[in-house]
């Protein structure tokens, strides 16, 4: 059975700001296809969400998965729900730390 994903809201910002990003070195193109790779990356957690390097001395329960060569995505798992919730996403070394530790579901 699938788990729900669900994104904090400030996910949205996070994305927005990669695809910013990636845009201005390498073309509108090559940021629709990181952007498709993470989003391919959060869809897998449905069916797998216990993967990734689990990281409680960042907060309780968080995990981190790479997404593509340079993003992270700092999630945890709501089993009683059946929900992955995406705290943050980072890419090329961007600080997913604090923002995973600040975003609160």
């Amino acid at each position: 059975m699938s788990f729900r994903i669900r994104l904090h809201p400030a996910v949205v910002d996070d994305l927005a700001a990669i695809g910013r990003l990636v845009a201005d070195y390498a073309g509108a193109e090559a940021a629709d296809r990181r952007l498709s790779r993470i989003h391919e990356t959060i869809r897998t957690l449905a069916e797998t969400p216990m993967k990734g390097s689990i990281r409680d001395d960042i907060a309780p329960d968080l995990r981190a998965i790479p997404a593509g060569r340079k993003a992270v995505i700092a999630f945890t798992v709501d089993e009683a729900n059946r929900e992955v919730l995406v705290h943050a996403i980072s890419y090329a070394g961007s600080d997913w730390i604090t923002r995973s530790r600040a975003r609160k579901f």
